[in-house]
């Protein structure tokens, strides 16, 4: 494996869960069942959401480096994948989510689009990376990948469901949570495990 994209990994990964641990217990008044992640960012807390955003990135361009280390063209479509991912939560703290009281955006609909290409590309990556990894030489490494996109799949689906049926907003926010737990984890993983 690239030491580089091991650290970059383990980094990224490691700062986004410390920064979203630490914001969880903060007194911001938000409900991690109902509310989206994002709406630490319009908090006087946002600085541990911006560090999340940016760990994610870190460790989506570490991903990226792993990926583009094997061949194939189904690494290529996962080191893409992973890109679009990067600069998604790159540019993400700079677009703030609109105040759930407040009329829509252009800023907001732009936070709205970047969060959906972010948690697309880094689910899409998880299981197009399965295949990479298999590839490879990695059943297991595989095995958790395509675990933890599923993992990321039900997250997506809950929020759709979530922001559909008035029964379930509140548990928008748990949702949302599943899919960082899957990248999060994903990252961490691929960090912690070398490719043969």
């Amino acid at each position: 494996m690239n030491p580089l994209a091991s650290v970059l990994l383990l980094l990224g990964a490691g700062l986004t869960l410390v920064s979203l641990v630490v914001v969880h217990v903060l007194p911001t008044k938000l409900s991690p069942l109902r509310d989206p992640v994002s709406q630490y960012g319009i908090t006087p807390f946002r600085g541990w959401y911006w560090s999340a955003a940016g760990g994610a990135a870190i460790a989506g361009v570490g991903g990226a480096l792993l990926f583009s280390t094997i061949p194939g063209a189904i690494a290529i479509v996962t080191t893409v994948l992973l890109g679009v991912f990067a600069v998604a939560r790159a540019l993400i703290g700079v677009f703030p989510m609109d105040a759930p009281d407040a009329a829509k955006s252009r800023t907001g609909r732009t936070h709205n689009l970047l969060a959906f290409a972010a948690f697309a590309s880094v689910t899409a990556a998880a299981f197009t990376g399965a295949g990479a990894i298999h590839d490879a030489g990695a059943p297991t490494l595989s095995t958790w990948s395509t675990i933890f996109g599923v993992i990321m799949a039900l997250g997506t689906v809950g929020m759709i469901l979530a922001a559909a049926i008035p029964a379930l907003h509140g548990v928008f926010g748990l949702a949302e949570r599943l899919i960082y737990a899957g990248f999060i984890a994903w990252f961490l993983t691929l960090g912690l495990t070398p490719l043969p």
